[in-house]
């Protein structure tokens, strides 16, 4: 029985040894997993960040779509009566906030106007009407605001980001498609208003509040 004490003995430091080893290079291997796993968590938060709602800012607070056809005539950039009438409830009440910019030196809030057509007539034109309608309407919207020329982003669209897929357009087409693809390209004009949350550098903001101090 001697023996074979000895040998445990003998054998116990190197099977210590070896487990001691072994939970090292699995201590490592779970500290890489977790590195990987937390720059990859990283990565994914970060593009849909740049990706909310158009892609404005680093956060989307709210966003509405106006359809275009309440608002302007067809194929026509001047807001009508009706339209005018919308973006009065919408900023015509100052005690609502909605066009209060101060977000207390750490974020700067924006206005983002995006416009949008059909697919119907040339690119270039439909990029033309979407900026002169969103042009429109920040005029509109600037008559409820006087600090609104420095919060606002003017955009245009034409039909490159479609709120709804256009159905194939076929030569022969019954009621149903037609209606579906006017439905469609319906929903598509439109204009979105985007209130936007831009994140500010500790150190941009104390600039700011030096520069603001000064004068």
């Amino acid at each position: 029985m001697r023996p074979r004490v000895i040998r445990v003995r003998q054998r116990g430091p190197r099977l210590l040894w070896a487990l001691i080893y072994i939970d090292l290079m699995t201590q490592i291997m779970i500290f890489f997993v977790i590195l990987w796993t937390v720059e990859r968590r990283d990565a994914a938060l970060e593009r849909p960040r740049l990706g909310m709602g158009v892609g404005m800012g680093d956060q989307t607070v709210r966003m509405v779509d106006l359809p275009s056809d309440i608002l302007f005539g067809s194929g026509k950039a001047e807001l009508g009566a009706e339209g005018r009438e919308v973006f009065q409830k919408l900023f015509g009440d100052p005690a609502s906030g909605v066009l209060d910019f101060d977000q207390g030196g750490l974020a700067r809030r924006k206005l983002a106007i995006h416009g949008h057509t059909d697919d119907v007539g040339k690119k270039e034109d439909n990029f033309l009407l979407g900026y002169q309608r969103a042009w429109n309407v920040y005029q509109e919207i600037r008559k409820y605001s006087g600090e609104l020329a420095d919060h606002v982003v003017i955009c245009t669209h034409a039909d490159n980001t479609p709120a709804r897929a256009v159905p194939p357009v076929q030569d022969r087409q019954g009621e149903e498609e037609r209606a579906a693809v006017a439905a469609a390209r319906a929903a598509n004009r439109r204009i979105t208003i985007e209130d936007v949350v831009v994140g500010v550098k500790p150190a941009e903001a104390a600039a700011e509040n030096g520069a603001g101090g000064g004068k």
